[in-house]
């Protein structure tokens, strides 16, 4: 597993929530963080202040389960954690006076099962050992964007956090829960602040310091009493609710944070799906308490049954906590539209494809839920431009508001190479030909469209100079290794298509087309890689998606995009030459005399889900060094805090983001590992 300690940094922690219902994140000091549940993607709430774990032994002082604590009196109650995640499961260990606490926090992902996939909650369970216990969960009520009219309510077994003032263009208009059961008592409101008097002394403000009650009662085996639940009317009081279960030697107590925000504003202005079964956050809350032990083995079993065994045991891991973006990153509505964002917070676009974005991280999506793939992909059929265009992305913050590209208006030559290629990998998937006769019109007017690009009449799609591609932050012109070998496959898999449609006359212009493009490609072989591009002339350099096209063919079992032993060749080169040019990463353009060629970041930079993708062809073509790569991609990332927010670009000269301020977060393509798994999935999907 992925471990940290309380010490280490970590850029943001390891996320929980289900598919579409925001989510936040439980870090390696104890803290939740990142809350994104209340339609606020692109702006979480940073910290979830007043969040606490508090355990009480029997016969010893008191202790947060956080590394720091500013409880007036209590600062010297933290501990040092040890934290471990394998996506949705994360796990904090302490150790303090003889007493050994482990806290478990989990969301349910379920393959094949939406409903409670997409639960709006966070199941945790507290173990503790050495010492009977008193185990103590507290929640602030962040409820509403303006804290004005806030207000926790009693509830069967825990806590309702309300806001009476919240209006309906709100975002965070809804409300939340916390719930265990058989509580030894429960705080349905207090203040999380110290009064002002204790901030204003030391010229700071509120957030300094947390107020000594409930805790310094509960610490010395009393029963704290609250305050009489009441809206708040002045911006010094921050309510929260706490939880307290008596916990034997060696037992547990489980408890459930859970959320239900319908407020729509202009950066969300959709029901969720979670609607459709819920109409609050205590429903949420006691469904999850009442199925915690199905929802937790049915979790556990996909992370042993859809990974390959014989991958080593980090590279398991990695495909596992790779797939954390389902809870950052999705959409799911109440009618089913799922899409998922490039980037949360900076490249927000919906559902962005080409250059290994949306097809790279929707792969355990096609897995788990091809229901939600085959929605992703009518939305994208139905905004295809009326000459065919395939678009960029379903829009910023947006599903409804389409766009061409970065970079448009110079039409993309990559987007309808890749939309084929997805239909048909859905296909692959489902068996659903209904599918593929509902959306054949638009494949061909796709294909045709890409031919519309042939300005030779060669086969191929020539680049303009205007970033024309996914590899957008540079000018190459003509015909390009990464762009041809995509439409091979694309050309590969229309011919199946055609065939399954009995379209004599789009079969033969494919085949065509196929034979012509095949032999463009060819032209750009140097003897052991293919040319990267026409212009501006690198020469020999290397370029890391030089044999796209085979990822494609490779997954969907087309064959080869052209002959094998030139792909095995090129792959031999990538690893030897990309992939010895880096200490921290393996760069997508190098030169093995000159080294990394800076013509561009997307030149002196890795795509990591590029990186893994690319491995896993070297993995099925029998080319040695491909996990030794993989490693070391994961392990930088691990090693700087990265691993459940990973970037579009990663510096091969610093191994750091590209850029590392404001980079392309929470990628979109970070599923990427689960290519090394894909096809044992698949087969072991297709067994049950």
């Amino acid at each position: 597993m992925v471990k940290y300690s309380s010490g280490d940094i970590l850029l943001g922690g390891l996320p929980l929530g289900g598919v579409g219902s925001g989510g936040v994140e439980l870090d390696n000091r104890g803290r939740l963080v990142n809350a994104r549940f209340a339609n606020n993607w692109g702006f979480p709430i940073r910290e979830l202040r007043g969040f606490h774990v508090f355990v009480k032994p029997k016969n010893s002082p008191g202790f947060f389960m956080q590394s720091t604590v500013n409880v007036i009196g209590f600062e010297g109650r933290g501990v040092v954690l040890d934290f471990e995640g394998r996506w949705p499961f994360a796990w904090l260990r302490a150790s303090r006076n003889g007493v050994d606490v482990e806290v478990e926090a989990f969301t349910p992902i379920i393959p094949g099962n939406i409903k409670d996939s997409s639960l709006p909650a966070v199941g945790f369970t507290v173990r503790v050992k050495g010492s009977d216990a008193l185990v103590v969960v507290s929640v602030p009520n962040v409820v509403g964007s303006n804290p004005i009219g806030r207000i926790n309510r009693s509830i069967n077994g825990g806590v309702l956090f309300t806001n009476t003032k919240a209006p309906d263009n709100d975002p965070a208009k809804g409300d939340m829960a916390l719930i265990t059961s058989k509580p030894k008592f429960t705080i349905t409101q207090y203040n999380i602040n110290a009064k002002p008097e204790h901030a204003l002394k030391a010229r700071t403000w509120k957030g300094a310091f947390e107020n000594l009650e409930p805790w310094v009662t509960i610490d010395a085996g009393g029963m704290p009493r609250g305050e009489e639940p009441h809206e708040v009317i002045g911006l010094w009081d921050d309510p929260a609710g706490l939880v307290a279960v008596e916990v034997p030697d060696g037992d547990e107590a489980r408890f459930i944070i859970s959320w239900f925000f319908n407020g729509k504003w202009h950066l969300y202005n959709y029901d969720h799906y979670y609607e459709n079964f819920f109409k609050d956050s205590r429903e949420v809350a006691e469904y999850f308490l009442s199925s915690f032990d199905r929802l937790r083995s049915s979790t556990l079993d996909w992370q042993g049954r859809l990974i390959d065994p014989s991958l080593p045991d980090w590279l398991k891991d990695a495909i596992i906590n790779s797939t954390y973006i389902l809870t950052t990153s999705t959409w799911l509505t109440k009618d089913g539209r799922f899409s998922i964002l490039e980037g949360v917070e900076n490249c927000p676009c919906h559902g962005t494809i080409a250059g290994a974005c949306y097809e790279t991280g929707s792969l355990p999506i096609v897995l788990m839920f091809p229901e939600l793939e085959k929605s992703f992909l009518k939305q994208l059929t139905n905004a295809i431009r009326d000459d065919g265009y395939v678009p960029h992305s379903l829009g910023i913050y947006s599903l409804n508001h389409v766009e061409d590209g970065t970079t448009a208006p110079p039409r993309w030559k990559d987007l309808n190479t890749t939309y084929i290629l997805l239909v048909y990998r859905y296909f692959k998937r489902s068996n659903d030909a209904d599918f593929i006769r509902e959306v054949y019109p638009k494949l061909v007017k796709a294909f045709e469209w890409v031919l519309s690009q042939d300005k030779d009449g060669d086969g191929v799609p020539e680049l303009s100079g205007d970033g024309d591609t996914a590899f957008d932050a540079m000018s190459v012109k003509g015909v390009d290794s990464y762009t041809v070998s995509t439409w091979l496959a694309a050309l590969m898999a229309m011919r199946e298509v055609a065939r399954l449609m009995n379209d004599g006359s789009t079969l033969k212009r494919i085949e065509d087309t196929l034979s012509r493009a095949r032999g463009v490609y060819n032209r750009l072989w140097l003897g052991d890689r293919f040319k990267a591009w026409d212009e501006p002339d690198f020469g020999k350099a290397s370029f890391l998606a030089q044999i796209w096209g085979e990822w494609w063919s490779m997954l969907l079992d087309l064959g080869h995009v052209t002959d094998e032993d030139k792909v095995k060749r090129a792959m031999e080169t990538i690893i030897r030459v990309n992939g010895s040019a880096s200490p921290y990463t393996t760069p997508n353009l190098v030169d093995e005399d000159k080294g990394i060629i800076g013509y561009s970041p997307q030149t002196y930079s890795s795509w990591p889900r590029l990186v893994f993708s690319m491995m896993g062809v070297a993995r099925e073509l029998g080319v040695d060094g491909w996990l030794k790569i993989a490693e070391k991609e994961w392990s930088n990332l691990v090693r700087q805090g990265l691993t459940w927010n990973q970037p579009s670009r990663i510096d091969g000269r610093t191994g750091k983001p590209e850029p590392e301020r404001g980079f392309l977060d929470h990628y979109i393509g970070s599923p990427a590992p689960w290519s090394l798994t894909y096809r044992y999935a698949l087969s072991t999907l297709r067994i049950r």
